[in-house]
């Protein structure tokens, strides 16, 4: 992501961008299965839940990085 000062981002993490991200890895989500629960504009790591088919659910690690 692009960075001003304070290592804070222009706009903010969207479920498409980790669906995209994870597709590069060879994972296809859904975007809508992505729950974010507080805004992510920030650089770090984060914690984000995905909820898939059959009521299975799980959560992964989103690491937020300078582009």
């Amino acid at each position: 992501m692009k960075v001003g000062e304070d290592e804070k981002l222009f706009g903010s993490v969207t479920g498409q961008m980790i669906a995209d991200a994870l597709k590069e890895k060879g994972f296809t989500i859904d975007k809508r299965m992505i729950e974010i629960e507080e805004p992510i504009k920030a650089l770090g790591i984060y914690t984000v839940s995905v909820k898939l088919q059959g009521g299975v659910a799980g959560k992964l690690k989103a690491w937020v990085v300078r582009e």
